[in-house]
């Protein structure tokens, strides 16, 4: 398996394994432009062959957060190790940036877990992903995902003060 950066030319790969799991709620659906503007931020998984397994991302706030997200794989590829094989290189490319802590949203928390990610029990704590995120996000009022993070829970924001994000998440409900 080879996991690597992910090149403009991925991005219809990864655009179809994005947004095929929005359905079932697992992913918000991303525009074709946003995967294409944001190519920088993926990380691909290929079997040995070439074939696309999978995908994820790493969104940069700053020095004190970073965050995974979009981490899908094709079903044959789970039992491969391509989820744990990206998520490693995620977490490594953090660490490359010196990010002080990675934070996600989930509904498989257990996965992540293996990988030094503990909960967060007021998502507050995490307002820069609140302010970039779960304004727009149709399910705000119905969130059904926990949040996580590896690291120390960031003590700054650059999106906006904590006292916002913790009136946006009292209104959600």
């Amino acid at each position: 398996m080879l996991v690597r950066k992910a090149l403009l030319q991925d991005a219809t790969n990864i655009f179809e394994i994005v947004n095929a799991h929005t359905q079932d709620g697992t992913l918000i659906r991303r525009p074709f432009s946003e995967i294409c503007e944001n190519i920088r931020d993926f990380t691909i998984a290929l079997s040995d062959s070439g074939v696309f397994l999978g995908c994820g991302a790493l969104h940069l706030y700053g020095p004190h957060l970073c965050e995974v997200r979009s981490i899908v794989v094709k079903p044959g590829a789970k039992s491969q190790g391509a989820g744990g094989a990206i998520l490693k290189a995620l977490i490594e490319e953090a660490e490359s940036h010196s990010v002080q802590s990675i934070c996600l949203f989930t509904r498989i928390p257990d996965f992540f877990f293996k990988y030094g990610f503990r909960l967060v029990e007021d998502k507050t704590d995490l307002p820069d992903k609140i302010f970039k995120d779960c304004q727009t996000c149709p399910r705000l009022h119905r969130c059904d995902e926990v949040s996580m993070v590896r690291g120390r829970i960031p003590k700054v924001s650059i999106l906006g003060p904590r006292d916002q994000a913790e009136q946006l998440v009292r209104i959600a409900g």
